[in-house]
């Protein structure tokens, strides 16, 4: 890590000391907390899913879509932090799928749920049908988790946009637009 800090020029990583401060305060507020993951086996998931685990929370269940990814995320936590007490789940499910509401259908509310699923880059829009696919990921399900997370009176709800989505150029970028545009309109329910 201290050759890629000197690379960008920095001594420490950004906000290293705003968690050292906190760090207390943190871990506190996520070993009491039961965590659901959306996408968590992604290059933002993997990292967002480490911080958790480490701080030792009462519930984490990461979903996926990729097996691969997930079996990957669990060897390197287990090689790297190794276990907690809590309920640790990794579920190779599509947020779309059936399979994933009788999953949801079966917990208690969740007291933070954090999407990072997407498709996020631009050869996604290469054919149709992985179109059909980008526009399915990025705006209805995650409208549609955030409709379940207002229901199951969770305390927040995360989602990750992109730059892209201020003044699109291309399907994904406006898919990420549009997502804003929903999730800020159920905000004012």
């Amino acid at each position: 890590m201290d050759s890629v800090l000197k690379l960008i020029g920095r001594d420490a990583e950004l906000f290293d000391e705003d968690i050292k401060l906190h760090d207390k305060k943190i871990r506190e507020l996520v070993k009491g907390s039961h965590f659901l993951v959306i996408g968590g086996a992604g290059s933002i998931g993997q990292a967002v899913v480490k911080e958790i685990f480490k701080r030792d929370p009462k519930v984490l269940h990461v979903v996926d879509i990729s097996e691969n990814n997930l079996v990957e995320l669990v060897r390197d936590i287990r090689s790297s932090v190794g276990y907690i007490k809590g309920d640790f789940q990794t579920l190779p499910l599509d947020c779309g799928s059936v399979e994933y509401e009788a999953f949801i259908g079966s917990q208690r509310p969740y007291d933070y749920v954090l999407n990072l699923s997407a498709l996020k880059h631009v050869r996604s829009e290469k054919d149709p049908y992985t179109l059909m696919r980008l526009i399915d990921v990025n705006i209805f399900n995650t409208d549609k988790l955030a409709g379940q997370v207002a229901q199951g009176n969770s305390k927040k709800y995360f989602c990750v946009s992109t730059d892209k989505a201020t003044n699109p150029v291309n399907m994904m970028g406006a898919s990420k637009r549009i997502m804003e545009m929903f999730l800020m309109r159920r905000s004012l329910e």
